[in-house]
């Protein structure tokens, strides 16, 4: 999966903007990569057999909603950079 796909998963409502900005902005780019990290990350330790035991799954958990957080503000931030007239 790209790394704008896990992004544009998570919060669908600003896919276009997320798209554009990802073209242009390299600290959105950064963003989404450590989203896309995480999410790839927590997917690993929950298919591990040992997962119930792995404090790591609760900390990428709570990590990401902080990244969503993170991703909205930098949207809402930025709007007028990535809108089409």
């Amino acid at each position: 999966m790209h790394v704008i796909e896990h992004v544009i998963k998570r919060l669908p409502d600003h896919a276009d903007s997320i798209r554009r900005l990802y073209l242009h902005d390299r600290r959105f780019q950064a963003i989404c990569r450590d989203m896309a990290l995480a999410v790839e990350t927590l997917k690993r330790f929950e298919a591990r057999p040992d997962a119930v035991y792995r404090p790591e799954i609760d900390e990428y958990r709570h990590l990401l909603p902080e990244l969503d957080n993170e991703l909205r503000e930098y949207l809402l931030e930025h709007r007028h950079d990535y809108k089409v007239d």
